[in-house]
């Protein structure tokens, strides 16, 4: 557009201008669009500011969060300790001499063996320990009973007395001392010493 060098017309492009301005302003969508314009640029919205979390409420998920270790802790010693009482029992001195007089009892020589310590295999090699076993049960008849009498531990040796009875005369019983030992976390039988023979008590009515 070119330069309005006329006074006159410079001053009446003015006024047509003022008059546009004034005509604009009163009309109530322009207006309200104006004035949200003016709004929306003078400020920078900010989004809600989250609360600050008290110091109360801080020190109590704390402690609530260290309550639960703890009982978590407590819960997984408890656990521990019973799983070791349950494994020293079915691993205790008297729990091994009854399963070796139970493989006895089915002639099962072989798992009857497996309850020997290693100094034990050393001195009796499997073959002869069935030999031995088979011989006595064909005399004396199988394995009946073989109540445990008393059961001492020291460390990692044991004693226990088991009174042995057979098929073939039930009325007594054979009091066997047998020494154990401890190898990895199990008790095996190391030596049987073979005792007196005791009558057996009948129940009196």
């Amino acid at each position: 557009m070119k330069n309005v060098r006329d006074p006159k017309a410079r001053a009446e492009l003015s006024a047509m201008i003022e008059r546009r301005r004034r005509e604009l302003s009163e009309r109530p969508d322009v207006s309200q669009t104006m004035r949200k314009l003016s709004q929306s640029s003078s400020r920078n919205p900010i989004g809600p500011q989250k609360k600050k979390r008290s110091a109360g409420l801080t020190f109590a998920i704390s402690a609530a969060a260290v309550l639960l270790l703890l009982t978590c802790a407590a819960g997984a010693v408890v656990v521990t300790a019973g799983s070791l009482k349950l494994r020293n029992q079915l691993s205790s001195p008297s729990t091994t001499v009854e399963q070796f007089y139970s493989a006895l009892h089915l002639k099962n020589y072989d798992q009857a063996y497996g309850y020997f310590s290693a100094s034990a295999q050393s001195r009796l090699s499997r073959g002869a320990f069935a030999d031995q076993y088979a011989s006595l049960d064909q005399i004396n008849g199988i394995v009946q009973s073989y109540p445990i009498r008393s059961a001492e531990t020291h460390g990692n040796t044991a004693t226990v007395v088991a009174a042995l009875t057979r098929r073939a005369n039930s009325d007594t019983a054979q009091l066997q001392t047998l020494h154990l030992v401890l190898e990895n976390g199990n008790w095996r039988i190391d030596s049987i010493v073979t005792g007196d023979t005791v009558p057996i008590p009948t129940a009196t009515s």
